[in-house]
């Protein structure tokens, strides 16, 4: 024991002066995978065959040109009249009906929403959140294995990012993604910003109880219309860790 005490200071150590994200993709679904399953414990799936089928295609092709193209990905729509999209690090995508009924009439519009999310997982934002709100308890949990407090808490931390969304900045580095893959696929170069115009004069006109969670869990709709317009205009530089 007293040898772990050592090393886990010293592995914590070593951790922090990697840049970048250093959580081990098996942590990261294990954790997604607790909190998809937390999910779907509270939400109903939405049952309507054509929906799920077009949502996996559409998923597929967006996750086809991200950075993890690869990576396992999973589609669902859930039953709530919130307007509703969020990824889990597991590279499960959940939309909900309430979102469907803003987005769904639109093709770019849900595109441009499911490229968003998708980035968040190509991104790998959950992976890098959880490490930076965790810290030392991940790394028990990197050490000890999946079955401890470390990890009932990381599970409980990925669910309360999928209520608050992952932080200004990541929101708008999805913004951007969102915007370069679609782009990659052929649509106009500002498809991805259907969706935010169609939620622009709802939130002028007032705040949708419907509406609430998502635009508290994203910077403004302004703010991110002409983040991802200054982005394609060519004035503004991605972030420097991020391909153009």
């Amino acid at each position: 024991m007293a040898r772990i005490r050592i090393f886990l200071p010293a592995l914590a150590l070593l951790l922090a002066g990697c840049s970048g994200v250093w959580v081990p993709e098996k942590i990261e679904n294990r954790v997604g995978e607790l909190t998809t399953r937390a999910v779907l414990e509270q939400m109903p799936l939405h049952k309507d065959p054509a929906w799920q089928t077009y949502l996996e295609k559409l998923g597929g092709k967006i996750a086809a040109v991200s950075e993890r193209p690869a990576y396992h990905y999973r589609y669902y729509i859930v039953e709530s009249s919130t307007v509703n999209a969020f990824a889990v690090p597991d590279g499960s995508v959940f939309v909900t009906t309430g979102l469907l009924k803003y987005a769904g009439q639109d093709p770019a519009a849900l595109a441009g929403v499911l490229a968003h999310e998708i980035g968040h997982i190509a991104r790998r934002h959950g992976a890098e959140t959880l490490q930076a709100k965790l810290g030392y308890g991940l790394i028990t949990f990197i050490v000890f294995g999946f079955e401890n407090s470390a990890a009932k808490q990381a599970g409980a931390m990925s669910t309360q990012i999928m209520e608050l969304g992952y932080g200004r900045e990541m929101e708008l580095e999805a913004d951007l993604c969102s915007a370069r893959y679609l782009v990659r696929l052929g649509y106009p170069p500002d498809a991805s910003l259907k969706f935010l115009r169609i939620l622009l004069p709802l939130q002028k006109g007032g705040e949708d109880l419907a509406l609430a969670k998502y635009l508290r869990s994203h910077p403004q709709t302004g703010e991110r219309i002409s983040y991802v317009e200054s982005y394609l205009a060519g004035s503004l530089k991605p972030p420097g860790n991020m391909p153009k």
